[in-house]
């Protein structure tokens, strides 16, 4: 769909890209966020801090990113862009968020309540995915095994 002969996606996906704060946590460097109203890709982040072409889609599947929009976190782990995978974090994605909770809570300030979702639906490039496995930062940091109810999905 077009508006003034641009399409309407591309403006909706740039929108989206700069108001959310992306961020992408590697166990060995820490957590890399990108600039306030940025609309870096996770992809170009870890280009910009020197991995290269080859290294970059396994960095994607393995480390923990999301970002942060509208006062809710989103962290997932995946690479796959076919529509209706999930992207999710698995225990050691989980146990890299973990200990990063101190920072992600100072940066963002969030308190015990504040919603976490710790997995997307791929959908459609252009559009907003679904988030799921809806948590609070506070049990994501007291969870033991990594499971979640099903009614969060």
């Amino acid at each position: 769909m077009q508006k003034n002969g641009v399409d309407i996606m591309t403006i909706n996906a740039k929108d989206f890209h700069t108001r959310r704060r992306a961020f992408i946590i590697t166990d060995d460097v820490g957590i890399l966020f990108a600039q306030k109203n940025s609309d870096i890709s996770h992809e170009r982040m870890l280009s910009d801090i020197g991995l290269s072409s080859m290294e970059i889609p396994m960095a994607l599947a393995t480390s923990p990113r999301g970002y942060f929009m509208n006062d809710e976190l989103c962290i997932y782990q995946g690479y796959k862009t076919t529509p209706g995978t999930r992207w999710e974090l698995d225990q050691e994605g989980k146990e890299i968020v973990r200990k990063y909770t101190t920072d992600l809570r100072a940066i963002f300030k969030l308190n015990d309540e504040s919603v976490v979702y710790t997995g997307v639906v791929v959908g459609k490039i252009g559009e907003e995915w679904k988030k799921i496995n809806k948590t609070t930062i506070k049990e994501l940091e007291n969870q033991n095994t990594f499971t979640y109810p099903e009614h969060t999905r």
